[in-house]
């Protein structure tokens, strides 16, 4: 047996310093999908096997290699949601939400599972935000999306270190003419490919080998057809209004005919926002037409994109972005005396219902060793209580950087703290704030 354990790989926790970040986040998130007319919603983690199957294609990247299954206890196959859209597209059908006025527009912040192997920016487990708009097939939907997930990067102070791809994949129809093209270009050149991108060529991958791992690969996919040569008049004509729309809002973008999504399900626009120099994904997206069809349901239009949280933090701590930090502490409450001590808890107690942000340690340790302890929580004061000031209902405030002291009556505590504080904001419990985590 180990002296203590880790995290298992793949996996990571999620410390004090990294909640103000995600705190940050879910902030900027929900501010604007809510701005935007979105509303939340939450999946199962797990749904049956069959729905991401049916959803992603039997022969993706993820369904063969990163997808976790089990079987519960009555032999029923169940897997880990790998991503978002797949759950949010069957709830929409299973509560037939398509009754309701459209485009359907949904966000979420959840926990997604993928067992691949954990490199740079990738984990096993992993937290995923994002939206999805359901119910119509518009090119000004696409750049609305495009736009969103721009202005949250935005937000997050990390839109100048990021470059926005993007690409048309076109109809099904057009997809299948530029398969048959890949299949009879990659046709013979075995020899240039890595044995992984081999292994993709023989399982007929074509899309994925335009994601080269080599210089060799990467010479031969400059030189692979390109998916523009095979678009219909009608998915040209999509594309250019997607990037008609998109060029209203000044945002600047480059267009790489080498792009694609590893998932079956897109059709028409993808992007993509990756860390600049980097083949680091910050926050990807596209099209689904025929998704909702696919997986039963009528034959509705769909788009939408999702954001890492971990990989949006990473980059933010890299490059020094400031954010807010909630867990600071304002007073620490230290006693000596039995006297005292029981009398400091219900004081500490009434600083907190008060609103202040208040600590103590109520132990056997000197005054001296607790203001030693105050000065590393950082607090601007202290309040110091012993048993001779509890006989005269007094206490000692002390202020931490001048180290001097003030005697207060206790009855006056509060009115004096608020002079030195600012009075706080008293947490209004009519409020649903459950819901705002």
């Amino acid at each position: 047996m180990p002296k203590f354990f880790k995290a298992p790989t793949g996996v990571s926790d999620f410390l004090p310093d990294d909640h103000d970040f995600f705190t940050f986040l879910k902030k900027v998130v929900r501010h604007r999908f809510r701005q935007s007319g979105f509303r939340r919603i939450s999946v199962p983690v797990f749904e049956e096997s069959a729905t991401f199957d049916r959803s992603m294609g039997m022969s993706s990247e993820i369904i063969q290699k990163e997808l976790y299954t089990f079987t519960d206890r009555h032999d029923r196959q169940f897997a880990l949601r790998p991503e978002m859209t797949t759950g949010v597209v069957r709830a929409f059908i299973e509560h037939e939400m398509y009754n309701q006025p459209m485009p359907t527009e949904l966000y979420y912040i959840d926990k997604c599972f993928r067992f691949e192997r954990p490199k740079t920016g990738t984990k096993r487990a992993f937290w995923q935000y994002g939206a999805e708009i359901l119910g119509e097939s518009d090119p000004s939907i696409d750049a609305q999306i495009m736009y969103l997930g721009h202005r949250i990067l935005k937000d997050l102070k990390i839109w100048e270190y990021c470059d926005l791809k993007i690409n048309t994949i076109g109809s099904l129809e057009d997809r299948k003419k530029y398969l048959d093209a890949l299949a009879n270009f990659y046709a013979g050149k075995e020899r240039s490919l890595s044995p992984a991108s081999r292994e993709k060529l023989a399982q007929k991958k074509y899309l994925s080998l335009l994601q080269p791992q080599s210089e060799d690969e990467e010479i031969l996919v400059n030189m692979a057809p390109k998916i523009t040569d095979f678009l219909s008049t009608s998915s040209k004509k999509f594309f250019e209004e997607t990037l008609d729309y998109l060029n209203s809002f000044g945002i600047e973008y480059t267009i790489d005919p080498t792009l694609i999504r590893p998932v079956d399900y897109y059709s028409h626009t993808v992007f993509e926002f990756i860390e600049k120099g980097t083949k680091h994904k910050i926050l990807v997206g596209g099209r689904y037409d025929g998704l909702i069809k696919k997986m039963g349901g009528p034959e509705l239009g769909g788009a939408g994109f999702a954001g890492g949280v971990e990989r949006a933090i990473d980059l933010m701590k890299r490059q020094d972005i400031d954010v807010p930090h909630k867990d600071y502490l304002q007073i620490f409450v230290a006693a000596t005396g039995p006297v005292a001590k029981k009398c400091a808890l219900p004081i500490l107690i009434q600083l907190r219902e008060h609103g202040f942000h208040a600590v103590g340690v109520l132990g056997k340790t000197s005054m001296e060793e607790q203001l030693k302890r105050a000065e590393k929580f950082n607090v601007p004061y202290s309040i110091l209580i012993g048993d001779i000031e509890v006989k005269k209902k007094k206490i000692l405030v002390r202020n931490m950087e001048t180290r001097k002291s003030e005697e207060i009556s206790m009855d006056k505590m509060l009115d004096h703290l608020d002079k030195l504080l600012g009075a706080p904001k008293v947490l209004d419990t009519t409020v649903d704030f459950l819901g705002h985590n």
